[in-house]
């Protein structure tokens, strides 16, 4: 499961298209002469709005992969420590002997 919800990421991606829809979230400057510099600057600001996103996105994505990374190091830990597993071992059966 990556994404703590059903969807996953495409959930995200989804939200974040109908955000950058929204008028109020992504303010561009009417354009009713189609003036060129004023399409240009929504254009401008489009691909600003458009690279957070893929930001958001990949910042997303790497922290998903972290706590995998961390699940599966606490899980198996980082590999074997032979000289504390031997002690461990002595120090049970000494207790065993007892």
């Amino acid at each position: 499961k990556d994404y703590p919800h059903p969807d996953g990421l495409d959930y995200v991606r989804r939200k974040w298209k109908e955000a950058l829809r929204d008028p109020q979230n992504c303010k561009l400057i009417p354009n009713n002469n189609n003036d060129v510099d004023i399409a240009k600057e929504n254009e401008r600001i489009l691909r600003k709005a458009v690279g957070k996103g893929r930001y958001v996105i990949r910042e997303m994505e790497g922290t998903i992969q972290l706590k995998k990374y961390r699940t599966m190091r606490r899980r198996y830990g980082e590999g074997v420590d032979v000289t504390g597993e031997a002690r461990r071992i002595n120090d049970s059966l000494n207790d065993l002997i007892k």
